[in-house]
């Protein structure tokens, strides 16, 4: 299984989706890595808004123009990773921590589209990630407590200590058991205070660009989508 050339794959062919003139916001992971190496290769002339400071160092380094929501209130497009995409578009992603930025990118893009590749693919969110949650210090007992009752939440840490997001805040993990409505728990979790944020993304994606031993197929609906999960998925 060779991931890394099928997110390549995703990323240099979403890469051509950007045009002269316009205002791209770049999310963030390993996949978007890869696209700010390809938009460095074509060098469309266009200027992007970062949605992490990983991203943001790294479209430095390679010579992307960046600008700001003081600049520019409305996107042209935002193309973005995931950790999981279920058949209505639907997404877990942000375990890096970045997900709230993710968030308002997308949510200011006129289109969304998803690099991945094809593993990231499943039937269900929540089969293989958690969600991440968003929260502030002070409310890391009660949400944690709160969390409990929709699934088994954990604080990320790294050597011991809260890992900390960009926004200064601490991310928890929370495993669902199953994940019928990802719009309604969406809200839900977003509805305890403490929150900032989770990383359910419902109805955000327009695009979905797979990666796979073929290179780079598009999916933009869920019919596209179930036909080829059913090519891919191992047999049994």
């Amino acid at each position: 299984m060779d991931t890394e050339s099928w997110k390549e794959a995703a990323a240099r062919e979403a890469a051509k989706l950007v045009r002269d003139g316009m205002v791209v916001g770049l999310g963030s992971g390993t996949t978007v890595a890869k696209l700010i190496e390809a938009l460095s290769e074509l060098k469309p002339n266009a200027v992007y808004l970062a949605a992490s400071s990983t991203s943001e160092r790294l479209a430095k380094e390679r010579g992307l123009e960046l600008t700001s929501f003081k600049n520019h209130d409305r996107l042209d497009l935002t193309i973005d990773g995931a950790d999981e995409v279920d058949p209505n578009f639907d997404m877990i992603k942000g375990h890096g921590g970045a997900h709230t930025r993710e968030k308002i990118i997308a949510g200011a893009a006129r289109k969304v589209a998803i690099i991945i590749d094809k593993t990231k693919l499943v039937r269900r969110l929540g089969q293989r990630f958690p969600v991440p949650v968003e929260v502030l210090p002070f409310a890391k007992d009660y949400a944690i407590k709160k969390l409990a009752a929709l699934g088994n939440p954990r604080l990320k840490t790294e050597n011991n200590e809260p890992i900390i997001t960009d926004n200064g805040n601490y991310l928890i993990e929370v495993w669902c058991s199953r994940i019928t409505n990802a719009a309604k728990l969406e809200q839900k979790i977003n509805s305890l205070p403490g929150v900032v944020d989770n990383g359910i993304f419902a109805g955000l994606a327009d695009v979905l660009y797979v990666g796979c031993e073929s290179g780079c197929v598009v999916l933009r609906d869920k019919k596209s989508f179930l036909n080829f999960l059913k090519k891919n998925e191992p047999r049994r």
